[in-house]
């Protein structure tokens, strides 16, 4: 019962257990995860940044913090989240450097090709279609923009989770990779780290492709990561 009712929170952070703690565990447990993710992102100050699922907002905190890119926007289906997103980046906001907005992967409420890099951290296991999901991405980027992917090992994730991945749709990387190019998706590249606590994981960046350069566009780079 107690991991279920875990695995409720992780996909949608809700009620005064959401507020008081999810936000801030989440920041704590995707340290180096969000780490990876930003460096694999490789923001330029001209670049507008998307994050699905922005959780408890430590990395829009930090690409902010380090003006790291012009503008910088998160999405999350949980109203807990982005009620504390928006008092926590209100600043930001304020002066039209970020935006924090209720929304769903698979209806994202932005214009098409408004962004050049998007990112989704530990999250993929909680969407109820992959394929119209992906599909979003692609649209609110631009061509040539980049998305990063990053998740948690099939095996390591359902060893942290004790065997019981109700709630979870785990996923191995090719699987992922797979989703990526069917989505239109392209040169794409692997970097993995290890969490001490939650094992492997694999951060995927993955480039809006044109139409015509879609047939040899999939190459994979393993990239380690400590």
């Amino acid at each position: 019962m107690r991991r279920r009712f875990l695995s409720r929170q992780l996909a949608l952070p809700s009620g005064w257990f959401g507020r008081f703690f999810m936000a801030r565990w989440l920041d704590r447990a995707n340290v180096q995860m969000n780490a990876l993710t930003i460096e694999g992102l490789a923001l330029r100050a001209d670049d507008r940044l998307l994050e699905v699922g922005f959780g408890g907002g430590y990395l829009l905190a930090q690409v902010l913090a380090e003006g790291s890119c012009g503008f910088a926007a998160g999405v999350d289906l949980s109203c807990e989240m982005v009620a504390i997103g928006q008092r926590r980046f209100r600043a930001f906001t304020d002066s039209g450097k970020a935006d924090i907005l209720h929304g769903d992967i698979e209806h994202l409420p932005f214009a098409d090709g408004e962004f050049t890099k998007l990112c989704s951290v530990n999250t993929l296991y909680f969407w109820k279609n992959p394929a119209p999901a992906l599909a979003e991405c692609r649209r609110v980027l631009k061509a040539g923009g980049s998305m990063v992917l990053c998740f948690n090992a099939k095996a390591d994730l359902a060893a942290w989770l004790g065997g019981d991945t109700t709630g979870f749709v785990l996923y191995e990387l090719p699987e992922v990779e797979a989703m990526l190019a069917v989505a239109g998706f392209g040169q794409i590249s692997v970097a993995s780290g290890r969490d001490p606590k939650q094992g492997l994981f694999y951060c995927v960046t993955a480039v809006v492709m044109d139409q015509g350069d879609l047939g040899g566009s999939h190459h994979r780079e393993q990239i380690a990561a400590g």
